[in-house]
């Protein structure tokens, strides 16, 4: 490491790096590196493969400006496989000890956001920090049988980069042996999907998932074959054979496909929690590569198929309200009556219920009764929308990951964040806090400090320690026992989250759950 001025540099296997130095709002030094390339561009022949190791640089590069996001609405690129690196020490000859680092994966329904971040407090607390860009949408997780696009490139970079820091990031004063991965929202379930992956075994030691789960409607499918033959009809590909359609939709053009891909689902496919084609998805078998994702995540779950380490997952209190409109949406009648009229819509696809069968209106029917009473949807009952919402979405899908961890680990820990009726991702802009500490008695700075001491006690010790361990005991879930977080500006210890909400669902998943459409039990 080598200073001039604000300027650092590091030398990693790839060459060197000149990074840059900044200081926190409390005004922690700290050094970064931006734009660090840990994969080649994954253009030409290699749109929808999976990663490759990046080429290394004469020189020296420049790491002073983020790269490119990913290719999205927009804008972005295909050529965006970047890391960013934040460190408060580099090594040096008089002190050489690593910090523990926070690798995070970001959101946006893997269709948007990037890794471009700012690190804000938790910069204050001792750690390395690492966010990443990872492909998304059809250029990071279309799927072709008999291919070498088998699918989940996009979780694939993930796993790519965890490579990558367990190469580099000592480099950095970063700890390889103590990795904690996080991710809030498409981020908490690619974390999830991480804990589930063999291929990601060994590369992180800790998870954290803020309201995301593998199990969420709008974060898997069981293929996305049929969407990418969908897309080049589109195009106006007619010939058969996967590899050629493959091979055309490596010529076609980020204009042509990005214009194509929102008008390939059905409106039934819509209003059913499907937004996005392209999420993650049972892979195919390959000759040339193992698979990421071998079996659907609900059966690897049940079996104990995942990589045992400890893990934070959790969710907000009202969700829901980020997905049902505006109240001035919500008080007109058509926005109710649109919703009687497709009562079905409520029916999770991955019950693997046909429309219109006598199961799945029974099932809405259920929904409908349960959340409602005798009451009619309308504005007035709102709130009973939004509980639905929130416990379709995601609450549902981190529960039974939470129930099913339960059996086979002893160092899972749940909460609740309900500051101020939280929708969803109101707890990210706590836990990268950017704004000032010095007012200790506003709720703004109560709640970053909060999320900031769990989080950070967690990726140093495994323990969250509920940031008030004298008064406050968080405890992990056991086969016998529920306990979870209430996080507000004060914490609660209490137990079975949305108990009766989470029984209801769990029945109809007994009762209701079609095991052949899925393939697996």
């Amino acid at each position: 490491m080598w200073v001039y001025g604000q300027y650092v540099t590091v030398d990693i296997d790839q060459g060197t790096l000149r990074g840059n130095t900044n200081s926190t709002v409390s005004g922690t030094t700290y050094y970064t590196f931006l734009g660090i390339p840990y994969a080649k561009p994954p253009l030409g022949e290699l749109r929808f493969a999976s990663p490759q190791a990046a080429d290394s640089w004469t020189g020296q590069r420049d790491a002073l400006e983020f790269g490119s996001m990913c290719r999205q609405t927009r804008g972005g690129s295909e050529d965006c496989l970047f890391i960013n690196v934040f460190t408060p020490k580099l090594p040096n000859e008089d002190d050489n000890a690593l910090l523990p680092v926070l690798f995070v994966i970001h959101g946006g329904a893997f269709i948007g956001r990037s890794g471009n971040l700012q690190p804000g407090h938790m910069m204050d607390k001792g750690l390395v920090i690492v966010a990443i860009n990872y492909r998304l949408n059809v250029y990071g997780f279309l799927s072709l049988e008999g291919t070498n696009a088998p699918g989940n490139a996009g979780l694939k970079d993930q796993t790519f980069a965890l490579k990558w820091v367990q190469a580099n990031i000592a480099k950095f004063g970063g700890d390889p042996d103590n990795v904690t991965i996080v991710g809030e929202s498409a981020g908490g379930a690619a974390v999830h999907y991480q804990v589930l992956s063999p291929l990601a075994a060994g590369l992180f030691h800790r998870a954290i998932s803020e309201s995301g789960s593998a199990l969420n409607p709008w974060a898997y499918t069981p293929s996305t074959q049929d969407y990418a033959i969908r897309l080049g009809k589109r195009l106006r590909y007619n010939t058969d054979g996967n590899q050629g359609l493959l091979d055309f939709l490596r010529n076609a053009t980020v204009e042509a496909i990005d214009k194509a891909v929102p008008i390939i689902l059905t409106h039934p496919e819509k209003v059913r929690y499907l937004s996005n084609p392209f999420v993650p998805s049972l892979e195919y078998p390959s000759p040339d590569e193992e698979p990421f994702l071998p079996y659907p995540p609900r059966y690897m779950e049940r079996h104990g198929l995942f990589n045992r380490v400890p893990y934070i997952t959790g969710s907000n209190s009202d969700e829901g309200k980020a997905f049902v409109g505006s109240d001035a949406s919500m008080e007109k009648s058509t926005y109710w009556e649109t919703i009687v009229n497709d009562l079905e819509r409520v029916v999770p696809l991955d019950l693997g219920l046909t429309k219109g069968s006598a199961e799945s209106i029974e099932v809405a029917s259920k929904v409908k009764e349960f959340y409602f009473g005798d009451q009619e949807l309308s504005f007035d009952t709102r709130q009973y929308w939004i509980d639905l919402q929130t416990d379709l979405l995601i609450t549902l899908g981190v529960q039974t990951t939470v129930y099913n961890h339960s059996s086979y680990s002893n160092s899972t820990y749940n909460y609740q964040f309900i500051y101020k009726g939280a929708t969803h991702g109101a707890e990210y802009s706590y836990v990268f806090y950017t704004g000032s500490m010095e007012d200790e008695s506003t709720d703004a700075v109560k709640m970053a400090t909060l999320f900031a001491d769990m989080w950070s006690d967690f990726v140093k010790t495994g323990d969250p320690g509920a940031a008030g361990k004298e008064t406050t005991e968080w405890s992990p879930v056991s086969e016998s026992s529920f306990p979870y977080l209430q996080i507000n500006t004060t914490l609660t210890p209490l137990y079975n989250l949305e108990n009766d909400r989470m029984s209801f669902w769990f029945d109809i998943y007994n009762n209701y759950y079609n095991t052949s459409s899925q393939g697996w039990d």
